[in-house]
């Protein structure tokens, strides 16, 4: 039974993963390494990468901050509404992306509730780099915070008390206590959010616009190549994405396996 099942785990992977991976991969390289790189080096391309990585780069900070604060206090703290706060923490799992996006147009967009204010200040939101930005966080914040609740949750309050009781102030309990116990869980939270911040394309492709070259990100641009019949050029933009997703998985297990040894020799 436990050949059986490994067998049938091993066959599942390679039906839904190997195999969508290696027809990626063979059809990024149908023509060629030339063909391959020539589609890499576009400007259009070179423009959702460096769009795609800012993206990431400015969000997955926001919510590190953000995952701190919202565990932190539901964890360590009691408060009114502290399941409500979970619940919004917990909202982007169970809002379509797509309507998380239709709702910033309906906020920001020319027509919509903040647009003529937006419009008078010359600032835009929607079709930009803000927009984009917004809609990324919105679907990617539950992922620190759900990573750190139960991990804080777990640990209990006795060494935020000790700490306190010795005299160390909030911030520094914080800095010394509470972050060193949780940056496993924190750095986890950090690589799927990245992973998410990096390949989301409902939210994304509403408040985009798909401007070529200004704002399409990755998964926007392998859109329109694929629909442009460009199917070298938009195999190797998904190439590149699958593999910053398996550069992702690597660093994960990186992870686990540094936290593993340090939990053996704890244990010793």
């Amino acid at each position: 039974m436990r050949w059986c099942l490994t067998l049938l785990a091993l066959a599942f992977l390679a039906l839904f993963l190997a195999a969508p991976l290696a027809a990626v991969l063979a059809e990024a390289f149908a023509k060629g390494w030339g063909a391959y790189l020539r589609a890499l080096s576009t400007d259009d391309t070179w423009s959702s990468i460096r769009l795609t990585l800012l993206v990431a780069a400015i969000s997955v900070p926001l919510n590190i901050a953000f995952g701190l604060a919202a565990s932190w206090a539901i964890a360590k703290f009691d408060f009114g509404g502290k399941s409500l706060l979970i619940s919004l923490i917990e909202l982007p799992f169970s809002v379509s992306p797509v309507i998380s996006g239709l709702i910033y147009v309906l906020l920001f967009g020319l027509q919509g509730l903040l647009g003529p204010w937006l419009l008078d200040h010359d600032f835009k939101v929607i079709f930009a780099v803000p927009g984009i930005v917004l809609a990324t966080v919105f679907v990617t914040f539950p992922f620190v915070a759900r990573e750190l609740i139960p991990l804080m949750e777990e640990q209990g309050r006795e060494e935020e008390e000790a700490a306190l009781t010795l005299g160390a102030s909030g911030l520094a309990t914080f800095w010394r206590v509470t972050l060193p116990n949780v940056r496993w869980g924190l750095l986890y939270g950090v690589l799927l959010c990245n992973a998410r911040a990096m390949g989301e394309f409902g939210a994304v492709s509403v408040v985009s616009g798909h401007i070529r070259g200004l704002t399409n990100t990755m998964p926007l641009h392998v859109e329109i190549l694929y629909n442009e019949y460009d199917f070298v050029g938009a195999f190797a933009v998904a190439s590149l994405l699958a593999v910053l997703a398996l550069v992702t998985l690597v660093l994960k297990a990186v992870l686990e396996w540094w936290h593993r040894d340090e939990l053996a020799a704890i244990g010793h």
